[in-house]
């Protein structure tokens, strides 16, 4: 009787300590979730005229307007990229793209823009 009681004693200190032990992962506190969304690159997005495709479709140009002035940008395509409608030379285009560690930016996804015309 002895025995059974100090087998099931030990028994209940084990599975209590065992709990005691076992928690839920740890919430992040608000300063770690910043830095982590510090950490990943954000998307930007841009539009303009598209001036040069390199060949093999892997890069393309596009001139940007700022203000009142036009600024050159070179976008990589990769696997991952996805493009809507025939992107070409001197179509308007609008870009999603992440900055890389490479210092190139990546272009996710690449949309034609149908030009509107002006009525005379």
């Amino acid at each position: 009787m002895i025995r059974k009681f100090l087998l099931l004693a030990a028994a209940a200190a084990f599975f209590f300590a065992i709990s005691t032990h076992a928690q839920p992962p740890a919430q992040k506190s608000a300063p770690e979730q910043d830095q982590q969304e510090q950490q990943a690159p954000k998307v930007h997005s841009v539009s303009g005229k598209v001036t040069q495709v390199e060949t093999g479709g892997k890069a393309f140009s596009m001139d940007i307007k700022q203000g009142d002035e036009k600024k050159p940008m070179r976008f990589v395509v990769d696997k991952n990229t996805t493009v809507q409608g025939h992107v070409a030379a001197g179509s308007m285009a609008s870009v999603d793209y992440q900055p890389d560690p490479n210092g190139q930016n990546v272009a996710l996804s690449v949309k034609e823009e149908q030009q509107q015309q002006q009525s005379q």
